[in-house]
């Protein structure tokens, strides 16, 4: 009879323990969710930091660039939260005359929505924007980090920032300044035209009126990549050249990369150009036929002739007839460059 009761007792204490151990395990893990919540949860519009990895060519006349992720608890954290119930957005990164340019974020709301729910210029607790930029000194990049909030702030207190245009640095005309494109607009602006266009100051962090700012135009004059077929020929083959860069198209079989120059002759380039968003760049301020031929190039198994049934247009040619070329030096015997 004794030990029965023993046994009553000892299933009512590991009943009482189990709902305890439920009871805390329910406490603690709503208290994890609610801090996780906090931390994280509410942060609809999330964009991770990214650095810059990169490797010169040719000397300093060329650099192969990648972008990788900082990672963090919170970029680990926020990823999860973002492969759940948040959008894919894409960070501002972008590269010119010599800047590495990038933007992220962590925000409650969209502020590309401004006119709905994002009226502020202060951050609530938790939020930030900032806008890191690299510069190249030498071979080595200096790093600067602004802070979007506060230099809308300083530039005027009754505007919002909506978003930092990914359409390039500008350089200035009068000056060695370069500069980002940010749109502002009034706080409780109900009306689309009041966004308006302001400039970035890259070296100091601060903001311009459009007015105040003038870009050099991308220059046109001795493209010979876009005024003959040399681009065509190119792009059909899945690699994309311009006169400032050199980058790989959705369509470019990518298993073919090792066969290339690059695959058998530059390793750490190679290695670049497999990481996220890479590109080759070219620094030269003047156009430089053997520099591009080189770059371009690389993406093919050794001996190719990236300039094999070039069309020069009747337009650009020297002597008014169209001429179909096979090698750079064709191209500067026939073809003529732009007057200005």
């Amino acid at each position: 009879m004794k030990s029965k009761k023993i046994t009553k007792w000892k299933s009512i204490v590991i009943a009482l323990v189990l709902i305890l151990g439920f009871v805390g395990y329910y406490i603690w893990d709503n208290c994890q969710k609610g801090q996780f919540q906090e931390n994280y949860g509410q942060y609809t519009y999330y964009v991770p930091e990214y650095r810059p990895n990169y490797k010169f060519f040719e000397g300093e006349k060329a650099i192969f660039y990648n972008w990788e992720v900082v990672k963090s608890e919170e970029q680990r954290e926020m990823t999860a939260v973002e492969s759940e119930a948040v959008p894919n957005y894409d960070s501002i990164m972008t590269f010119g005359h010599g800047y590495f340019v990038n933007s992220y974020m962590k925000l409650k709301n969209n502020p590309k929505q401004s006119l709905y729910d994002f009226n502020r210029n202060i951050p609530e607790k938790g939020e930030y924007w900032r806008l890191a930029v690299y510069k190249l000194v030498g071979e080595k990049l200096e790093r600067k980090e602004f802070d979007v909030f506060k230099m809308v702030r300083s530039f005027d207190d009754n505007l919002v920032p909506s978003e930092i245009d990914s359409i390039g640095i500008g350089r200035g005309t009068t000056s060695e300044k370069k500069y980002v494109r940010i749109i502002l607009h009034p706080k409780h602006s109900e009306n689309d035209e009041d966004y308006k266009v302001y400039f970035i100051d890259l070296d100091e962090g601060k903001i311009l009126p459009a007015d105040k700012v003038k870009t050099d135009k991308l220059s046109t004059k001795n493209n010979f990549v876009s005024n003959t077929s040399f681009y065509d020929n190119l792009a059909k083959k899945g690699v994309s050249v311009s006169m400032t860069s050199v980058g790989l198209n959705d369509t470019y079989p990518r298993k073919n990369l090792k066969k290339t120059v690059l695959g058998q002759d530059y390793p750490e380039l190679y290695k670049i150009l497999q990481g996220y968003d890479s590109r080759v760049a070219f620094l030269n301020e003047e156009p430089d036929i053997k520099l591009v031929q080189k770059v371009a190039e690389l993406f093919f198994p050794p001996g190719t002739n990236v300039f094999e049934n070039v069309t020069i247009p009747a337009k650009y040619s020297v002597d008014g007839q169209e001429h179909v070329i096979n090698s750079a030096e064709e191209l500067q015997k026939y073809y003529k460059e732009e007057e200005n």
